[in-house]
């Protein structure tokens, strides 16, 4: 399908080490999530490459607030900006692999930016993937 950009697990890779080498202006980080479900396999691969101790998101939302600003939140990609807008509220540091330009939300670090509509199909996603982010789903 031509509205469909097929992502490698080596571009995985250089967005999360575009991430890292930010991170160096968070000292004292401490904690990674990941926004479920695009964002889990990300935040296991960041917390093992960088050191930083994962834990889960819900288990991050109960954390206090000083803890939370030492928290960062990661999803595979801010399209709209709604999931990581919540992230943003709670007080989190926020980072998405990749940035839709037009997002309403920008994380504090990003991997690439994509400048046209095609929809991302992940290295740990189906192939033939619908193209319909969960929150659009009718869940009747």
């Amino acid at each position: 399908m031509d509205n469909k950009l097929f992502l490698s697990w080596k571009w995985v890779d250089e967005q999360l080490n575009n991430i890292g080498e930010n991170l160096e202006t968070c000292p004292e980080l401490e904690f990674i999530a990941g926004i479920p479900r695009g964002g889990l396999i990300p935040a296991v691969m960041m917390s093992h490459a960088f050191g930083i101790k994962y834990i889960s998101y819900s288990s991050a939302k109960m954390l206090p607030r000083d803890l939370k600003k030492k928290t960062l939140v990661i999803d595979d990609i801010s399209d709209t900006g709604k999931t990581l807008a919540e992230a943003d509220d709670e007080g989190f540091l926020t980072a998405s692999l990749a940035l839709r330009s037009g997002s309403k939300t920008i994380p504090n670090f990003a991997g690439e930016t994509i400048n046209d509509d095609r929809w991302l199909v992940f290295p740990w996603e189906k192939l033939d993937s619908i193209p319909m982010q969960d929150y659009l789903v009718n869940q009747d």
